[in-house]
This record gives structure tokens, C-alpha cells and sequence, in this order.
């Protein structure tokens, strides 16, 4: 009678273990759509504001050179509505690259929603970013500038993507 009890003790051992395997592969395929989940939520946030008709309308005016070239672009002769907008784009763009780079929102995800439109405003405001880093805070930007990184060095985008960005 004893090999029996031993038996039905290990059946049961075996029987627990697994269903402790099988919660676990529940649990983190759970932990893994709500991660998901996270980051969706985030991109649609983000992309109410930042593809709005005003926000549109601003970055299509700072990217045509309206407020002058970026080796001349200062944010401080805009009008007061124009100078807000700025602002408010370029911390969205921080924002996004603070997001990224701490793995709260997938790069991959951003690529796909915000094809090219974080580098070209990058590259319509470098020169003073890079100037106010050097009067004002030596952060200033620097999660922006790191998400353009991440764009040039993606793999989706190849170089000769770029060289057409630039000659545009």
C-alpha cells in the first residue's frame, strides 16, 4: 500500500509542477500584452497631440524653413503662439526619445507611426539646440537628438533614405 501513496505523491508533485509551469507561461504572456498594451496607449496619446491640425500645421512651417534656416532659427523672434508651439514640439520629441530610450515605448512602433518627421524637425533646429546647450543646459535635447540616432541607424532606413532627406 505504501508504493501506491508514493506513487500518487509524485503523480501529484509532477501534476503541481506542472501547472506551476503553465501559470507561469500564462503569467508572462500576460505581462507581455499588457507591456503591449502600454505601448499602445502611449503612441495614441502621443499621436492625438502631435498630429493635430495646429501641431501639423506648426511642423510643416518650422520644416519648410519659414522661421529661416537652422543655422538661423531662434524661437525668441516668433510670435508668442508660434514660440508655445515650439516649444511644446520639441518637448514631445524629448519626451518621446525619454520613452524610447527607457524602454517604456518601442522604437520599432515609433519608426512605424512617426516615419520621418522627428529627424527632419531635428535637423530644422540642431544648430540651436546645439547653442542652447551650450548658454542654458547641457540636456537640453539630448533624448531628442539620441531618438534621431535611432533613426539614422535603423536598419529599415538605409543610408540612401537619408542622402534624399538631406538634398530635399
Amino acid at each position: 500500500m505504501g508504493d501506491v501513496w508514493t506513487a500518487v505523491g509524485a503523480v501529484s508533485a509532477a501534476l503541481g509542477t506542472l501547472v506551476v509551469v503553465a501559470a507561469s507561461f500564462f503569467a508572462y504572456s500576460q505581462i507581455k500584452e499588457a507591456r503591449l498594451s502600454r505601448h499602445v496607449q502611449l503612441l495614441i496619446s502621443f499621436q492625438e497631440k502631435y498630429h493635430s491640425p495646429a501641431a501639423r500645421r506648426f511642423r510643416y512651417r518650422l520644416i519648410s524653413g519659414e522661421f529661416g534656416p537652422p543655422e538661423n532659427f531662434d524661437p525668441t523672434r516668433m510670435c508668442d503662439d508660434d514660440f508655445h508651439s515650439f516649444w511644446q514640439l520639441h518637448d514631445q520629441l524629448e519626451m518621446l526619445g525619454v520613452l524610447v530610450e527607457k524602454k517604456l515605448l518601442a522604437f520599432d512602433l515609433v519608426l512605424a507611426c512617426f516615419h520621418r518627421s522627428p529627424p527632419q524637425v531635428w535637423s530644422a533646429i540642431e544648430p540651436y539646440i546645439m547653442n542652447r546647450r551650450d548658454l542654458a543646459s547641457p540636456l537640453e535635447g539630448v533624448h531628442f537628438e539620441r531618438l534621431v540616432q535611432l533613426y539614422r541607424n535603423s536598419p529599415t532606413l538605409n543610408s540612401d533614405y537619408w542622402d534624399r532627406q538631406n538634398t530635399l
